[in-house]
């Protein structure tokens, strides 16, 4: 599910789904607003919040906890 593979496409990779949040125009955003408009791309929150940390690990988004902010980098 994380990377693509002999069974799993690479459609279907969060390598790939990552991309739906970083096509959403934004500096900042809640994270339940950005869940609601790209949820129906994803098969559920888990695959949500997984390319939500990879973002992260990547430095390419920048989450405030305190505020449920997410800042593209």
């Amino acid at each position: 599910m994380i990377t693509p593979g002999k069974t799993i496409s690479f459609k279907d990779s969060i390598v790939f789904k990552m991309t739906y949040i970083l096509d959403e125009p934004f500096c900042e955003m809640s994270i339940v607003d950005l869940y609601k408009k790209t949820k129906r791309k994803f098969s559920g929150l888990d695959e949500f919040v997984l390319a939500m940390d990879v973002l992260y690990i990547l430095g390419v988004i920048d989450v405030n906890i305190e505020l449920g902010k997410v800042i593209k980098c």
